[in-house]
C-alpha cells in the first residue's frame, strides 16, 4: 500500500503498488507517482478508482508511460475492499515461499551430498516435475568479494528473475554460501550462457558500482551428480574473477579441466616447485626476471622477437636470458617433452592462484 511517492525509500523492489489514489486527485499528481514507483523498481500498480482517482485521470499519456516502461497498470473499482485483495496476495507469498524453501532445501542435499535426505529430497523435487532421472546444469553468479544485504539480495533476485522468466527457461534460484545458484532444468549449455550473460549486463546497468562474474558447471542427468555440477561451476566462476571476464563455463577451460580433477592437490604443488621454484628463488635473491621469461618463451613458442616484444626488451636480452635458463638449470629448452612439463607447472601455478 502506498499513497505518497515519499515512501519510495522503503521499497526494496519488486512489489506490487495498490493505492486509493488520495494524494492522485488529478493527472499531474497521477502521473508523478506512476514515474517515481516505476524508478523505484515495483513489478506494477493497482489503482483503486471510483473515489479519489477517476477514469479519466487515466489519460493516454500516463498508458503511455507504463507502456514504454513495460509496467502493468490495472484498476480495480471502489467497491472492492483492499483488505481481500491484499490478504490474498499474502497467502499466496507465503505459500510461494514456502515452496520456493522445500525446492531449495532438496536441491541443496544433493549439492551438499547428504545421502542420508536423498529420499526426502527426491520425493520433493519430484512433486514439482524435477525428476531424478534428466538433464541439469549449475550456473554460480557471484557479487565482488563482498557479503550481500538481505536487501540486497532481494532486489538482485527480483531483477534476474525477471530478466530470465522473458527466456521461459525452466530453472531454480537458490542462494548458498553468499552466491547465487542457477539450476537450470533440461537446457541447452549455449542458451544457458546467453541468458546468464544478458541478465549480468543488465545487472550491471542496474548497480554499476558492482561487479558481477558468473561460472558455468557441466550437464548432468542424474541428481546424484549435481554436487558435480557445482563443484566445476565453482571452479569456473574462480578462473572468471581470476582473469577478469564476465561468464566462463567449465567446457571451456581447457587444461585447466585436467587438473581440477586431480584428487592429491599435494601432488600438484610439489610439481610445480620441482619446475619453478629454483628459478623463482633466484630471481627473488638477484632481482632478476627469468621466470617470467621463461613463461613468455614458452607461451610463444620459442619467438625470440615476440618474447622482446611482450617483455619491452632488446631480443639480445631475452636471447641472453634463454642461454642462462639452459646453462643454469639445465634446461633443454629445444625438447618438446621438457617444454611440456615447464607450462604443465606455469598451469598448476595459475590454477593455483586462481582456485
Amino acid at each position: 500500500m502506498s499513497e505518497d511517492s515519499s515512501t519510495h525509500n522503503f521499497l526494496k523492489g519488486g512489489e506490487l503498488i495498490i493505492t486509493t489514489g488520495i494524494k492522485c486527485q488529478n493527472e499531474q499528481d497521477l502521473y508523478n507517482f506512476i514515474s517515481v514507483m516505476i524508478q523505484s523498481h515495483t513489478c506494477g500498480m493497482i489503482l483503486n478508482t471510483g473515489n479519489y482517482i477517476l477514469t479519466e485521470h487515466i489519460t493516454q499519456r500516463i498508458k503511455d508511460l507504463c507502456n514504454h516502461a513495460h509496467y502493468p497498470l490495472l484498476t480495480m473499482p471502489w467497491e472492492i475492499h483492499i483488505y481481500d485483495i491484499t490478504r490474498d496476495y499474502y497467502n499466496r507469498i507465503f505459500v510461494d515461499t514456502q515452496q520456493d524453501t522445500s525446492i531449495t532445501d532438496a536441491f541443496l542435499t544433493y549439492i551438499e551430498k547428504d545421502t542420508i535426505k536423498y529420499r526426502d529430497a527426491r520425493r520433493i523435487l519430484e512433486e514439482y516435475n524435477y525428476l531424478r532421472i534428466n538433464s541439469y546444469d549449475i550456473c554460480i553468479l557471484h557479487c565482488q568479494d563482498q557479503l550481500i544485504s538481505e536487501d540486497l539480495k532481494l532486489r538482485l533476485l527480483f531483477q534476474m528473475e525477471s530478466n530470465i522468466k522473458t527466456e521461459n527457461l525452466p530453472l531454480h534460484i537458490a542462494f548458498y554460501k553468499n552466491r547465487f545458484v542457477f539450476i537450470f532444468h533440461s537446457s541447452y549449455e549455449e542458451k544457458i550462457y546467453k541468458v546468464m550473460n544478458n541478465t549480468i549486463k543488465a545487472l550491471q546497468l542496474s548497480y554499476k558500482n558492482l561487479h558481477f562474474y558468473a561460472g558455468i558447471g557441466t550437464v548432468i542427468h542424474n541428481l546424484e551428480y549435481l554436487s558435480t555440477s557445482y563443484q566445476r561451476a565453482l571452479v569456473a566462476l574462480s578462473m572468471a574473477k581470476n582473469q577478469k571476464k564476465t561468464i566462463i563455463s567449465f567446457n571451456e577451460m581447457g587444461f585447466f579441466k585436467l587438473l581440477h580433477s586431480v584428487n592429491d592437490p599435494q601432488l600438484l604443488q610439489e610439481y610445480e616447485k620441482e619446475y619453478l621454484e629454483p628459478i623463482e628463488t633466484y630471481d627473488q635473491i638477484h632481482d632478476t626476471n627469468y621466470l617470467e621469461t621463461l613463461h613468455q618463451y614458452l607461451l610463444c613458442n620459442g619467438s625470440i622477437q615476440q618474447v622482446a616484444a611482450n617483455m619491452f626488451c632488446h631480443r639480445n636480452t631475452i636471447t641472453y636470458r634463454i642461454h642462462v635458463l639452459e646453462e643454469n638449470w639445465h634446461l633443454n629448452l629445444d625438447d618438446t617433452i621438457s617444454r611440456f612439463h615447464l607450462m604443465t607447472a606455469f598451469f598448476i601455478r595459475n590454477y593455483k592462484y586462481f582456485y
